[in-house]
């Protein structure tokens, strides 16, 4: 049983009509309490509780929760990875030339999970304020990503050839690249530096206009260097193959999507020692067999030569987001003989603005699954859209 639960119990379960008094002597216990009582007025008023958001939105809701420690050991985590990634320097505010300015940051946070859905660790991630970037205080903005059609393509090469497929991903991969162009900053809350000083950047930061630029331009040439060959116009996509001494061809077949990639391979060894390589110029981290990849599930079957992509969890969590979990399953996405007209729908003036955003998001939702996995759903979707 949960604390929550431990408290909701307690409350329940004292006298009626009794006022009593009783200081928490921890955060976490307050929060508990103050989630115990919200949960039982929603029940008095017979709305659903939907509880505290599995991540904070932003550095001040991380504190007065069950689970603040969690929190802040991640944000402690990645101000330490930067730090001893060398991506600042601290400096006066007095030597900060008249046209640079000291721009603000904030923490992203994430749960990541596996396959299975289940939580494997709290992350956040600091951000600068790109936004406070001045037009002509940065370079080159635009970095290409792996399209989802290549996704699966290369699923199916590794299908049809009997490849195995492995992924990887870069740990602070925008931390890695120069920062060419002079950007100072400062952190929020207990981690601002004091009165008079400021972080000068020397590497990216994710939120700089010119992060993802700079990180495709480093991670492309690494591999152009080491005997890749670009298969697209987008520098996403690379192929190394080299013949053996018995005539066989050890091949990779790789593709990047910011900082996670696709491998797929007809030799275990040689992939191994492309890691290797790769490993001393950049920290790597959940490589392994291809199983979770941008929230689709991949199973890989060797001897039946098959692989099979779900988003079972993303759909799901629609559902939930959307309170439509318990509807009934059909199978066909889209109901016949049924055609949406804007005639038929209330004039613009009469439309509630909450609908037509959740019907927005619904749709946008939807979209992304078909052209991830989906494709089979395009028309309803298009219908609806």
């Amino acid at each position: 049983m949960t604390g929550f639960q431990k408290v909701k119990n307690e409350i329940r379960t004292r006298n009626q009509g009794r006022i009593e008094r009783s200081e928490a002597q921890t955060t976490d216990e307050c929060a508990a309490v103050a989630s115990a009582m919200a949960s039982m007025l929603c029940e008095a008023q017979g709305i659903e509780f939907a509880g505290t958001p599995v991540a904070p939105r932003h550095y001040n809701a991380v504190f007065g929760r069950t689970d603040e420690a969690l929190w802040v050991e991640a944000m402690d985590k990645e101000v330490m990875k930067c730090v001893d990634m060398g991506t600042w320097e601290i400096v006066d505010t007095a030597d900060i030339p008249p046209e640079c300015s000291v721009m603000g940051t904030c923490f992203s946070f994430k749960v990541k999970c596996d396959s299975e859905g289940k939580q494997l660790e709290c992350r956040a991630r600091a951000n600068a304020n790109g936004t406070q970037q001045k037009p002509g205080s940065y370079g080159e903005t635009f970095a290409s990503t792996s399209k989802f059609s290549m996704i699966r393509t290369i699923c199916a090469i590794a299908a049809q050839e009997n490849l195995t497929l492995y992924q990887f991903d870069v740990k602070g991969a925008f931390l890695l690249a120069p920062c060419k162009e002079p950007v100072y900053m400062n952190l929020p809350g207990s981690y601002k530096l004091l009165p008079g000083k400021a972080f000068k950047c020397k590497k990216m930061l994710y939120g700089l206009k010119q992060s993802a630029f700079g990180w495709h331009e480093m991670i492309s040439g690494w591999l152009l260097e080491h005997g890749f060959e670009n298969l697209d116009t987008d520098g996403v996509t690379f192929k190394k193959e080299t013949t053996k001494l018995d005539g066989t061809v050890s091949k990779i077949l790789l593709t990047i999507h910011v900082d996670d990639a696709i491998v797929a391979t007809n030799d275990d060894e040689y992939y191994q020692n492309f890691m290797d390589e790769l490993g001393i110029s950049f920290e790597l981290s959940a490589s392994g067999k291809l199983t979770w990849f941008l929230g689709c599930k991949v199973e890989q079957d060797l001897v039946k030569g098959t692989v099979r992509m779900s988003q079972k969890k993303y759909c799901n969590d629609v559902l939930k987001r959307f309170k439509i979990s318990d509807v009934n399953a059909v199978h066909t996405p889209c109901e016949a003989n049924q055609h949406l007209q804007a005639s038929t729908s209330p004039s613009m003036e009469h439309r509630d603005p909450n609908v037509v955003r959740d019907y927005q998001q619904a749709v946008g939702s939807c979209m992304f699954l078909i052209v991830f996995t989906r494709g089979d759903c395009a028309f309803a979707v298009n219908q609806c859209a």
